[in-house]
């Protein structure tokens, strides 16, 4: 009688370390889940400020470049308005002028 006992205590224990490994495998799975999940949004964050840091980069690059050449800016400028302003008052247009006609005899 003793054997039956054990036999069914080692089945009871069999079953119990079953349901134990199974119900460990499905947390297991759950849990690399989460972290494949939360890899995935700190990736996707990770790309964005990247996005956002070059383009803030680029813009500082803009600023200095614009800051460093404001003189040859400015001077453009300045001529494109003086420019302006001399074809408004003379109300005349540059082109190029019309060809000379050849003398036939």
């Amino acid at each position: 009688m003793s054997t039956i006992v054990d036999s069914l205590t080692s089945l009871a224990s069999s079953i119990a370390q079953t349901i134990g490994a199974v119900l460990q495998s499905v947390f297991v799975v759950f849990q690399y889940l989460l972290h494949a999940i939360l890899g995935t949004i700190q990736a996707v964050f990770a790309a964005l400020t990247g996005a956002i840091s070059g383009l803030a980069r680029t813009f500082e690059g803009l600023t200095k470049f614009l800051l460093g050449n404001i003189v040859m800016i400015g001077g453009v400028v300045a001529a494109f308005v003086v420019y302006t302003a001399y074809q408004q008052r003379t109300r005349t247009s540059p082109g190029v002028a019309p060809a000379m006609q050849k003398k036939t005899n």
